[in-house]
């Protein structure tokens, strides 16, 4: 039966506006009035989308290739921003503002003919806060798209497997979507792998190669030329944050051991999990109604199950946002067509399945409830912290070593606002270091090394993420440390003469740049004395 009200929709869409506008309102002015976004990994997509646009090179620094983005697309549409407007700080939130409005769009289509209009409202409502869809948006990253790329594609391929002859819209869709996905997320390969399999467990042979072969040739296009600049076949983010296994039976048995405890850390994600499995085998159905559920429950189980044993999550609420969105939007279609069903029963049958939805419903928002207003208190805290952390580094370095030799292990903010040569003691932007990291010789020796080949001049890190590993020939000359950490991942900045001909330099400029940083940041060390 066709729904056709668009009250639902528009509704969704004005209070995610809303929502939005009022949090930016309110991070702008914790941070004094300056905008920004609550990660510095922000600031890598527009580093790397300024010198595409305006040296012609893929990297953090001007005049060199870094594969440091695990998102290429996104990096590749602030670039086309960037090229018809300027380079700007507002790029990657317009793009988000436009793909979470079309989140909104998407899940509305996809479910106006199978739920109630009161019920279709209720599971938009869900999105917008549970995701949460504001949060993500003002993050200025790329998961509103992977999550608005991943619903097309699920939906699309779930399409294609309950018709026998689909169309050439509906073929083009799950290969556009196919393609897109892990360019946009390299995590989308869990969901490829998925959709091929069940693609293949229904005989549809010829579509699992399509969809295999249009999710992995973009990937292995931009691996190849990753490759052909030295650098991995995957990025360095991809390959330091993940997780894998170690070439050992041993390493095996400890990788799969790990999934429990890792699933136990999102219970919000196993919540979905469960309540989709729930309500799947408690509502009647047809057979094709069921055939419909089933691929839909498995494409999320496997691919969330895929991403909890090899990839992270959270960090800022951002890493298994897809999966929320996805298990939102399958697990609401579910309970809406289910209570649908409770019309035709027994009224004691039914008050006894609507103690029992109603029971499951608060369980599972119970963790998501929480986990949203997380997102949404600690956001504005996020900005400031950036702002007081990252873009001070970022300011700092433009006034001081703009176009000189830096080191740093956050290093988004300082190489968009600045021309500086950064040298990446994390590894996302300096090959070296993700080598010796990857392969285990990461040590003081090489460290001291590394800062000298590149004619680093200062030294901005966390002390405790080196502790062992900090040339002696270092001078610690101050720290910067900022109040109400939610965003860094530490509080505290050491800055570092890595000789003792730069004692004075690094002491000097400190101490220019110091009647510049907020109040609420902590100064102390050699540089504030008289």
């Amino acid at each position: 039966m066709k729904r056709t009200s668009s009250f639902p929709l528009w509704f969704s869409i004005v209070l995610y506006w809303l929502i939005t506008l009022a949090l930016l309102g309110t991070a702008i002015t914790r941070a004094g009035g300056h905008f920004g976004y609550p990660v510095d990994d922000t600031y890598i997509h527009m580093a790397i989308a300024k010198h595409l646009v305006n040296n012609g090179h893929w990297g953090l620094s001007a005049g060199a290739f870094s594969s440091s983005t695990s998102s290429p697309l996104w990096t590749f549409l602030i670039a086309l921003d960037y090229r018809w407007l300027g380079v700007n700080d507002w790029a990657p939130l317009m793009l988000n503002l436009i793909c979470g409005s079309l989140v909104v769009f998407v899940c509305y289509s996809f479910l106006k003919t199978k739920l109630r209009p009161l019920t279709l409202l209720l599971v938009l409502l869900l999105v917008v806060l549970f995701v949460p869809l504001p949060v993500l948006t003002l993050s200025g990253m790329e998961h509103t798209l992977h999550g608005l790329l991943t619903l097309c594609l699920v939906y699309g391929a779930t399409a294609l497997l309950s018709v026998k002859e689909p169309s050439r819209g509906q073929i083009a869709l799950v290969l556009a979507s196919s393609a897109l996905v892990p360019i946009t997320r390299y995590e989308g390969l869990f969901l490829i792998l998925t959709l091929a399999l069940l693609l293949m467990s229904s005989r549809r042979f010829s579509l699992a190669i399509l969809v295999g072969a249009a999710g992995i040739l973009p990937v292995l296009a931009y691996g190849l030329l990753s490759l052909s600049k030295g650098w991995y076949l995957l990025p360095n983010s991809v390959l330091l944050k993940g997780n894998m296994p170690t070439a050992s039976m041993k390493g095996a048995v400890e990788f799969l051991s790990h999934l429990p405890d890792n699933l136990a850390s999102v219970p919000h994600l196993l919540m979905i999990l469960v309540a989709c499995l729930f309500v799947h085998l408690w509502r009647t159905q047809d057979e094709r109604s069921r055939r419909r559920s089933r691929t839909l429950i498995l494409a999320f189980l496997t691919t969330a199950l895929l991403h909890m044993q090899f990839a992270a999550t959270g960090w800022f609420y951002r890493y298994e946002a897809y999966l929320v969105l996805l298990g939102l939007v399958i697990l609401g279609e579910e309970l809406g067509l289910a209570l649908a069903h409770l019309e035709g029963r027994a009224v004691g049958v039914a008050r006894i399945d609507v103690v029992l939805g109603a029971t499951l419903a608060i369980l599972m928002a119970i963790p998501l409830g929480v986990r949203a207003g997380k997102a949404l208190r600690d956001y504005p805290l996020a900005v400031g912290n950036i702002y007081e952390q990252q873009y001070q580094m970022g300011m700092f370095v433009k006034s001081h070593y703009d176009g000189k030799g830096v080191a740093a292990n956050d290093i988004g903010a300082i190489s968009y606002l600045s021309d500086a040569s950064v040298l990446d003691l994390f590894g996302l932007g300096t090959m070296d270091v993700a080598e010796a990291k990857r392969e285990g010789w990461f040590d003081e020796r090489m460290v001291s090394e590394w800062v000298r080949s590149h004619s680093v001049e200062i030294v901005m890190i966390y002390s405790s993420w080196f502790e062992g590993n900090i040339p002696d020939e270092w001078t610690e000359v101050g720290r910067w440390r900022i109040a109400n950490n939610v965003a860094c991942a530490a509080d505290t900045v050491s800055f570092y003469a890595p000789t003792k001909l730069q004692l004075q330099d690094t002491i000097d400029s400190l101490r220019a740049y110091s009647p510049l940083l907020p109040a609420t940041i902590t100064q102390s060390g050699l540089y504030i004395r008289p």
